[in-house]
């Protein structure tokens, strides 16, 4: 009876969800009964709540923060012309319209994503690929398959969290999650071809720069540690990748427009990276504010916004935008940390039969769509996937890191972040409800295939 009462808020957050209410709505309600079910079957000291909540909280508002920086610094770039700048960078060098795909999907996307996180890679990524004349449901679903690395997100959080919760070390969970991410590489990788059908040659610069981009992820988790894995790994693709062009073209392209363009992101890469080396030598509380993502972000901003006239009617309007994600994205933590905390997650995990760990990716991926990221759905399921692990005498440590890659990669299907990829294909005109299901649908084709392979993976192999 207490793991049907655990199951509750998933089952009426996803309920409200497929009755179209809004995702921050859902994850109110899911919270209300998470606390309420607390209260009738898992009683928990108030010390333990306490002493969580000392610990998660600071999370939460990392998280809103980065969310809301995030969004106001597309907004600001998009009304500096900084997209499109880069994009006609893009488009002028690339010698096909495929190898120009791959740079995007395997190099800026995930760059854009792995330093602000939450979905704003799409919001870059999407308005270069209709420069590059790819048609609008082409360049929303390569645009969500850009997502690849979302694991390290704005430097990690949902990793970090699932670390914490299991009891790894973060750097540890990182790597293995660096090794499976092979899985969805491959699978994305396949999913760009098979959409844009390029030649010979094209092909296997799409197979490059995707193996370029994950084999330079886990290298920097092995040498460097896995919050900047992500920055790095897709900055070696784009420098690659790019550097090829130029060569080819025998012209490098950049402009003084094209500098001002980028400079928001260099400044943002670069400070996040030096700041993360002076904690490291100075550890304080002083520094482990410079060298969280939410400060560079801001940063980010300041220095997007000296470009743009009416920078203050752009930010308003992007925080505006940024309040039903905030709050919903909160709201969904808040569950994740009542069912972890509580013991809620465990009970779920007992209702699983032992031996079936390839059930425990398809848990994450669910808790992904749900609420959009891998921070929600490892906050929801670690603790049910370690349960699992144990029932099952297998290693916790690949299931939690293959959960983690699964639940990552489900992130591109959820229903908001969908119709905002197809809403950034044409802001001219509100999003068709034909292709918002068209991309939907192939985005869970992917994100299935993928938990899918992983389940196997798991099953057969740990």
């Amino acid at each position: 009876m207490a793991a049907v009462l655990a199951l509750t808020p998933i089952l009426i957050a996803i309920v409200l969800l497929l009755l179209k209410q809004s995702s921050w709505i859902a994850a109110l309600v899911g919270a209300v009964v998470a606390a309420a079910v607390v209260a009738l079957a898992f009683p928990t000291p108030t010390s333990v709540l306490v002493e969580s909540g000392v610990d998660y909280f600071p999370l939460i508002l990392e998280v809103a923060l980065i969310l809301l920086f995030g969004m106001v610094l597309a907004r600001l770039l998009e009304s500096a012309g900084s997209m499109s700048e880069i994009s006609a960078w893009v488009e002028s060098l690339s010698p096909s319209r495929p190898l120009g795909v791959a740079l995007v999907v395997f190099g800026i996307v995930p760059f854009a994503e792995s330093v602000t996180g939450f979905g704003i890679g799409v919001t870059i990524g999407v308005p270069i690929l209709r420069h590059l004349g790819c048609t609008l449901r082409q360049s929303a679903i390569l645009g969500l398959l850009g997502l690849i690395a979302v694991p390290w997100g704005a430097l990690g959080p949902g990793t970090t969290v699932a670390a914490a919760l299991a009891g790894f070390d973060v750097d540890e969970l990182g790597l293995s999650t660096a090794w499976l991410n092979a899985i969805p590489v491959v699978i994305v990788t396949i999913a760009v071809i098979a959409i844009m059908r390029p030649g010979f040659t094209s092909a296997l610069g799409t197979i490059g720069s995707a193996g370029l981009m994950w084999s330079g992820i886990l290298a920097a988790s092995c040498v460097i540690g896995m919050a900047p894995a992500g920055i790095i790994g897709s900055l070696i693709v784009i420098l690659v990748v790019g550097g090829l062009f130029i060569v080819r073209k025998r012209s490098t392209g950049f402009t003084a427009r094209l500098g001002t363009a980028i400079l928001p992101y260099g400044a943002l890469t670069i400070g996040l990276l030096l700041a993360r080396a002076l904690h490291s030598a100075l550890p304080s509380l002083l520094t482990e504010i410079i060298a969280s993502p939410p400060f560079w972000l801001a940063a980010a901003c300041l220095i997007a916004a000296v470009t743009v006239d009416d920078r203050r009617r752009v930010s308003f309007a992007a925080a505006r935008s940024w309040v039903p994600i905030g709050v919903g994205t909160a709201a969904f933590m808040l569950m994740g940390w009542i069912m972890t905390t509580t013991g809620m997650s465990e009970a779920i995990g007992a209702m699983l039969p032992a031996g079936l760990v390839l059930l425990t990716p398809w848990l994450n991926a669910v808790g992904a769509v749900l609420t959009g990221s891998n921070t929600g759905a490892n906050s929801m399921f670690t603790g049910t996937l370690t349960a699992v692990a144990s029932s099952s005498h297998v290693a916790a440590l690949p299931v939690v890191a293959a959960g983690n890659a699964a639940g990552s990669l489900a992130a591109l299907a959820a229903p908001p972040r969908v119709a905002m990829a197809v809403q950034m294909a044409d802001a001219r005109a509100p999003a068709s409800a034909r292709d918002i299901a068209w991309v939907q649908g192939r985005a869970l084709t992917v994100s299935g295939i993928n938990a899918l392979v992983m389940g196997l993976w798991i099953q057969f192999f740990v």
